[in-house]
């Protein structure tokens, strides 16, 4: 699908600033509907192509097994269109775990995201954000901190291939990566 990763890391960081540029104080005022946008547009679009260089095997097995810590809340109510809002009533809040999963696991989440909301700190700043998956909706919220998801797009952004190993699989008629090192950053 991609053939040059490197414009594609490109626009990843372009998205990056965009979260960075619209996450400031003076422009979340009143919560601006347009900066908001501007906000999730770009971790909408950070978590397709993450996940589009992921699947393209344009990566290290470094991002491939990149994990994430993350908080999960069960849902107390079924979660269909009328029920899918963060209020008090829809989630278990006082009962939350944490576990750490993929990167590329978020990335399907945000994509298939039923529901999808930004978590803000007491100066109306993005901290966070929280998804649920239309698999995953009446299972579990998940929430992310914004600098742990950064950090990941960060890593993406940095990683080179520097040698790979591949073997042919009969089956599939295809060669596949069976080891992708990450070189140096850069």
């Amino acid at each position: 699908m991609i053939y040059d990763s490197w414009l594609w890391k490109n626009e990843l960081q372009n998205q990056k600033n965009k979260i960075s540029r619209n996450n400031k104080k003076n422009k979340l005022t009143n919560l601006s509907d347009s900066n908001l946008f501007k906000i999730e547009r770009a971790l909408l679009f950070s978590a397709t192509v993450a996940r589009v260089l992921i699947e393209s095997q344009k990566l290290s097995d470094d991002v491939d097994r990149y994990k994430i810590l993350i908080s999960v809340n069960k849902p107390i109510k079924n979660i269909d269109r009328l029920h899918r809002w963060l209020d008090e009533n829809e989630y278990n809040w006082d009962n939350t775990t944490q576990k750490e999963v993929y990167g590329k696991d978020i990335c399907n989440w945000i994509i298939h995201s039923y529901v999808f909301s930004l978590l803000f700190d007491v100066d109306d700043i993005v901290i966070g954000f929280l998804v649920s998956s239309d698999y995953d909706r009446n299972k579990a919220i998940y929430t992310i901190s914004l600098d742990e998801w950064l950090k990941f797009i960060d890593l993406i952004i940095s990683d080179d291939v520097s040698s790979l190993t591949t073997t042919f699989d009969d089956k599939k008629s295809d060669y596949i990566y069976t080891e992708k090192k990450r070189g140096n950053d850069f």
